[in-house]
């Protein structure tokens, strides 16, 4: 009898901690819009890193997603936002040299897109950046822009 408590009990304390599941990439929602962080890589030089971020939209029609390129980048440290070197977001890619001020990119429900930021500069005394500004058109106002620190 003892041997069958046991037994329950020994299950019982499995199968809950078997359902215990640790978000590793935690979210964001943003004008409708799950960010989710998928990698950060920091050269092994540290003079440049790579953020990879998900986006998802949840509206049902498919919209224009813009950002503003030069107002969105990794902070630094000091609270400085750092530019880019290149931003990429499906097959679309901006690069800080051709000075384009937006990024467009037509989203699509359940059709998730990756949003890779390459940044030079980096100093490797700062280490792993600590947050993403990410500066983006209100879908419900034209015109009005939206600016998130997102951490990482």
């Amino acid at each position: 009898m003892k041997k069958i408590l046991v037994s329950i009990m020994c299950l019982w304390a499995f199968a809950n901690a078997s359902f215990a599941q640790v978000d590793s990439n935690p979210s964001l929602d943003i004008d409708d819009i799950e960010v989710i962080v998928k990698g950060i890589n920091v050269a092994p030089k540290g003079d440049s890193v790579t953020l990879e971020l998900v986006l998802h939209s949840y509206l049902k029609d498919p919209r224009e997603l813009t950002i503003n390129t030069f107002a969105s980048g990794l902070i630094n440290p000091q609270g400085k936002v750092m530019f880019y070197e290149s931003m990429m977001m499906g097959k679309v890619k901006v690069v800080f040299a051709d000075r384009q001020n937006y990024l467009h990119y037509f989203l699509k429900r359940n059709e998730p897109v990756l949003y890779t930021i390459k940044t030079v500069n980096w100093k490797k005394v700062w280490g792993k950046p600590q947050q993403f500004r990410m500066t983006l058109e209100d879908h419900a106002e034209p015109g009005k822009f939206l600016q998130v620190d997102i951490p990482l």
